[in-house]
């Protein structure tokens, strides 16, 4: 699904060169099956547990050794480090969780210390539990699924803490893990579709810059308003028992979303918390109007494992795919340089201020929970003679 999309012609509202990016299709051979004692994602090669999509004396399958000087990426051989991450000696880490490398090679943190964010800490931040000295996501991580040392049985996945065989919430069985072949570097638009090295995935395909009002942290694309671990800026961690709401670490969430565990969503369209806190869709289901279903409703459009407004979606606009070029806007389902028909450009999206709650009046003023925007005022009731 790689492709050139993202990085068409800048366009009218910008002068940068245009450029390509077409990344690699990566392939995970066999060899070496999952045995008791080792913990869920990793296989014995040799009476030990490995990575084999990262170690190069086992890479992609157990005896397949790369070549000297070649490290091993997303089960392949070659000179760089793919889907984020970065060679220290000769393997690809993970500076962000690696407590070896935490930050950067050879960083290793203290006994008893973890790695969070690139930065070794007591505790894990950003809604990531400690588990011995890593710090895990126990809502996706087969080897800690709910809880630390919970790992599924073998062929199962760890969906929204939950052992079992499918992926749930519009995510991709890759291996061992669900991911978001969405914005997953290392599965970019497909399993084992590692983005090249300084490349992220964004809606799909390996790009040099994130669209849809997403901005690049290291080799993601996150939502700086919601993610606990880039909370307003890159690499800016909420302490535990904190959200990110607004750009802000807070102990509430604001502007009509909702707190669930460690993360503020939108039960409307929030496919892990559809109506409810860890109320999960079904594998190829969408959540629309706090149901999940095979349709979206409301006058949005299923794009992928989303329901998108394609009148002001910047990776959707005018319909699925349809990507605005860097310093476009998306309005009335069609890429510009200006926001039209009476909207506002707030940071990268156009908005009504008359009823938008993260923007209700003027942009980044939030309504509190259980209230509404009506006439560019927080209410608790519709004003005007509007209807909620």
């Amino acid at each position: 699904m790689l492709g050139t999309g993202l990085l068409l012609a800048a366009g009218a509202c910008s002068s940068e060169p245009a450029s390509s990016a077409v990344g690699p299709t990566g392939t995970t051979g066999s060899g070496g099956g999952a045995v008791a004692g080792c913990p869920a994602g990793l296989k014995e090669c040799g009476g030990k547990c490995v990575q084999t999509s990262l170690d190069p004396a086992n890479c992609g399958a157990c005896g397949e050794k790369c070549p000297e000087g070649q490290v091993c990426s997303a089960g392949q051989c070659g000179v760089d480090c793919l889907g984020g991450t970065t060679k220290c000696g000769d393997h690809c880490v993970t500076p962000a969780t690696d407590p070896q490398n935490c930050g950067s090679c050879g960083n290793a943190c203290p006994v008893g210390a973890v790695c969070s964010g690139g930065e070794c800490a007591l505790q894990c931040a950003g809604g990531t539990s400690k588990c011995g000295n890593e710090c895990v996501d126990t809502t996706t991580d087969p080897a800690h699924c709910g809880l630390c040392d919970s790992p599924c049985p073998e062929g199962q996945v760890c969906s929204a803490a939950v052992c079992g065989v499918d992926c749930l919430g519009g995510t991709t069985k890759c291996g061992e893990m669900c991911v978001d072949t969405e914005l997953n570097p290392a599965h970019c638009g497909g399993c084992n579709n590692a983005c090249p090295a300084g490349q992220v995935c964004s809606a799909g395909q390996c790009a040099l810059m994130c669209v849809g009002g997403s901005i690049k942290c290291g080799a993601l694309c996150v939502d700086t308003k919601i993610d606990p671990q880039n909370c307003g800026g890159c690499s800016v961690a909420c302490p535990q028992g904190k959200i990110c709401s607004a750009g802000q670490c807070a102990l509430d969430c604001a502007g009509g979303t909702t707190k669930c565990g460690e993360k503020c969503v939108d039960l409307e369209t929030d496919p892990f918390n559809c109506g409810g806190c860890a109320s999960a869709c079904g594998p190829g289901e969408v959540c629309s109007g706090e149901k999940c279903g095979l349709k979206c409703v409301g006058g949005t459009t299923k794009c992928g494992s989303k329901c998108v407004d394609t009148t002001t979606d910047l990776a959707n606009c005018g319909g699925c795919g349809a990507l605005c070029a860097k310093g476009e806007v998306c309005s009335a389902g069609k890429c510009v340089c200006d926001c039209v028909g009476g909207a506002a450009m707030c940071g990268q999206a156009c908005v009504d201020l008359s009823n938008d709650p993260q923007n209700c009046g003027s942009c980044g003023v939030l309504c509190a929970k259980g209230e509404v925007c009506s006439v560019g005022q927080c209410a608790l009731v519709c004003l005007g003679g509007t209807t909620k």
